[in-house]
């Protein structure tokens, strides 16, 4: 015959034991503590990572490259069957090479004195020259053509002013970071009577 009071204490070690609210309200308080944590520290490491990334970035743009027009003058004269030919001085204002330096220059008779609202119409292309690098504060000359001889015409028009030479021109160099720049220039000849040409309105870029 089976005993009451063994089943009854039976039944009571299999009963689970009981948590006071309070043990719970602790228990839970630490959870959302641990996952606020967690949280915490994702956004502080994201937040370095930005600073680390600016800090970098910062650094590489004062120690860059950078590729600018210095000067370009021009020999004429405006008469028929002469071809002016212009000098472009490059200069690397930056603190560091540039390197796999390209250059292509063209000089033309644009037929108004206004430019048009276009972007660059010039293009990188293979015939491009080549001057690999340009040392930090060098000048690197660089010679343009007319692309045909002047006729009576464009040499007529560009007395009045009322046609102009321009040279377009694209420089395109890699820094010492790895990253590719492009630096875009227009100049114009203006006043004839000098021999320095002048910035373009427009399409005179670098990044």
């Amino acid at each position: 015959m089976t005993n009451p009071c063994r089943q009854d204490s039976s039944a009571k070690q299999q009963e689970p034991p009981f948590e006071p609210a309070s043990l719970q309200g602790a228990l839970k308080k630490r959870r959302y503590l641990l996952s606020g944590l967690v949280a915490f520290l994702a956004l502080v490491l994201v937040a370095v990572s930005i600073i680390v990334s600016m800090q970098e970035k910062t650094h590489q743009t004062a120690d860059r490259a950078m590729v600018e027009v210095q000067e370009a003058t021009i020999v004429g004269p405006l008469v028929q069957h002469n071809v002016p030919t212009a000098t472009v001085l490059l200069k690397n204002t930056g603190r560091s090479p540039a390197l796999t330096t390209k250059t292509r220059l063209v000089m033309t008779v644009w037929t108004s004195n206004k430019l048009p609202d276009w972007e660059m119409p010039l293009k990188l292309t293979t015939d491009a020259e080549t001057i690999r690098e340009i040392s930090a504060g060098s000048v690197v000359p660089q010679s343009v053509s007319l692309i045909a001889p002047l006729t009576d015409v464009q040499g007529m028009h560009l007395e009045r002013k009322d046609w102009l030479i321009v040279i377009l021109g694209i420089v395109s160099y890699v820094d010492i970071f790895g990253n590719p720049h492009e630096t875009q220039l227009c100049l114009i000849w203006r006043d004839t009577s000098i021999q320095h040409l002048s910035r373009c309105e427009k399409w005179n870029e670098a990044d």
